[in-house]
């Protein structure tokens, strides 16, 4: 028998290059590499969008290059097996639709096929059909208030505390009673809420719209529509900012700078008022977002252009108040203080915290912050925390993109402010989400995972569970956590330890809108649908 000969080092490593597991080796790892920055299990970086687009251009050079220079197929089949490759690329990335990004950058896919939740809902129709069925009811009442009204962002003193009854925290035994459930239009706005009434805004194909619902069973009384449309790849379309309902009144921020005072009955709009008119153009990246503040006889929100960081408006009239401040606005709301003794208006804007003086828009102090140099996103309301010590007012702030938090220390001298800090650590990173202050100590979303500090010396108390970029609210001594995922969580405000009590699925897919809660109503919503459940209450 003829012996065969031995084939030499060089021609084995050339036909071990030649294999095929090469390219399917790479297209699988890569496959599940991306399915695996998808589901946020794998994470190369703080930017899961550039992991993704990296995966996929090693398969690119890999799989290409390989097809090119190194398979078996005649040289006039290897242009056409890269041919092959990139057409069912092409078919894959027709077959899904890019449907924004979640808190952490994760892109979030969908079939192509699958309608787009605006899509769905003819809203002229709707709201026609709305409208018909109320014609008999009485006509909406804004005026009615309780001390459980919940009026604007973040409550009646944008602190996230709601005033209800005594909540059950057991939800197994008594779970929330599911009122209704309803398609809304795409937005980040929450729902300000007083008597039987909630009001809202969202984006309705080319408009912006500012709706009144009925509390308790999601019936519209009212929309006010405004020729506008923002949209951008990252976070979406729709209003950005919540109303705030004042004596009978709504005023509603859009997220193109149209600021409306609306008849709380009709919805007729009472003056309109473009904040950012004359204004050179607006530094935020994802829309105008601050909910309008009432201060006294005024109406005052952050247009955020030179001369203009805040702007104050009369409330009956539109008309301009005062002007004040040079810096570029971020996407936290204008905030009532009182420090010293003196009544201010806070501006967590694109430079950091600066005060004004609520009379004549003056700067009276400021302290420089800037969040993530490049979108510069101060987002967590700051929370006034009064007589921190003798003569001195603290205010707590906190950002992402690795800032942290800080307690600053107020103080007033021969007429002048002082602030220095108190204390300022990374232990709590508000990224998207505002903190509560309860009982000396500060519950907040650090990124994710939701944290407890000691107000007075910074130190954390405790770290737990996983929530995703939501946002909290507080009802006596009880957390109520909106998820990302749209579920809701009831966690104990108690700094001893992290305790969830319960959880439900409130809504589906991402949530970033702040729940409300009046009473025993919680309502919540993100950009695609609403919800209003009603808590049972202890004996």
């Amino acid at each position: 028998m003829a012996s065969r000969k031995a084939r030499s080092p060089a021609s084995n490593s050339v036909r071990r290059l030649q294999s095929w597991w090469i390219p399917l080796a790479t297209i699988l790892l890569c496959v599940i590499g991306v399915v695996a920055i998808h589901a946020g299990w794998l994470a190369f970086s703080q930017r899961p969008a550039f992991d993704f687009l990296m995966l996929l251009a090693v398969m690119e050079i890999v799989v290409g290059g390989w097809l090119l220079l190194l398979s078996p197929l005649q040289p006039n089949r290897r242009l056409l097996a890269v041919t092959i490759f990139v057409a069912s690329q092409a078919a894959i990335h027709q077959m899904v639709r890019l449907e924004g990004f979640a808190g952490d950058g994760r892109p979030i896919w969908t079939w192509r096929w699958i309608p787009a939740p605006q899509e769905r809902v003819d809203w002229r129709q709707h709201h026609q059909q709305q409208i018909a069925s109320i014609t008999q009811l009485p006509a909406v009442d804004l005026t009615h208030t309780s001390n459980e009204d919940y009026p604007g962002f973040r409550g009646p003193n944008r602190t996230g505390h709601a005033t209800s009854p005594s909540l059950a925290s057991d939800w197994q035994a008594k779970p929330p009673r599911l009122l209704w459930r309803q398609p809304i239009g795409a937005g980040w706005s929450s729902f300000a809420m007083v008597g039987d009434y909630c009001v809202t805004q969202e984006q309705r194909g080319e408009h912006e719209a500012t709706v009144c619902y009925e509390l308790r069973t999601g019936r519209e009384f009212w929309a006010h529509l405004e020729r506008a449309r923002f949209a951008e790849p990252t976070s979406g379309e729709g209003p950005r900012a919540t109303p705030t309902i004042h004596h009978g009144r709504v005023y509603s921020l859009g997220a193109t700078g149209a600021l409306n005072s609306l008849d709380g009955a009709t919805g007729r709009p009472n003056w309109t008022v473009d904040i950012l008119k004359d204004q050179p153009k607006s530094q935020r990246l994802f829309g105008v977002a601050g909910s309008p503040l009432v201060a006294g006889s005024m109406v005052i929100v952050n247009p955020g252009s030179a001369g203009s960081s805040l702007a104050a408006y009369d409330l009956d009239t539109g008309s301009p108040v005062w002007q004040a401040g040079n810096s570029g606005a971020s996407y936290s709301s204008p905030q009532a203080a009182t420090l010293c003794g003196s009544a201010q208006i806070l501006d967590f804007n694109a430079e950091g915290l600066f005060a004004h003086d609520v009379a004549g828009g003056a700067v009276l102090w400021n302290i420089p912050w800037i969040s993530n140099p490049q979108e510069r996103n101060n987002v967590c309301q700051p929370v006034v925390c009064p007589e921190i010590s003798p003569g001195v007012d603290g205010v707590f702030l906190s950002s992402g993109y690795g800032m942290g938090s800080a307690m600053l220390e107020v103080r007033r001298k021969a007429g002048k402010y002082e602030v220095t800090e108190r204390w300022r650590n990374k232990h709590l990173k508000a990224k998207f989400s505002s903190v509560i202050v309860h009982e000396g100590h500060v519950y907040g979303l650090d990124n994710s995972i939701l944290t407890c500090l000691d107000l007075a010396t910074g130190q954390r108390r405790w770290k737990g569970g996983h929530f995703g970029y939501g946002q909290i609210l507080l009802a006596g001594s009880l957390l109520f956590v909106q998820l990302e995922s749209g579920e809701v969580a009831l966690v104990e405000a108690s700094p001893i330890a992290f305790r969830e009590r319960a959880r439900f699925a409130a809504l589906s897919h991402r949530t970033w809108n702040h729940p409300a809660l009046a009473g025993r109503y919680l309502l919540v919503r993100n950009d695609r649908e609403a919800a209003c459940y009603e808590l049972a209450t202890n004996p």
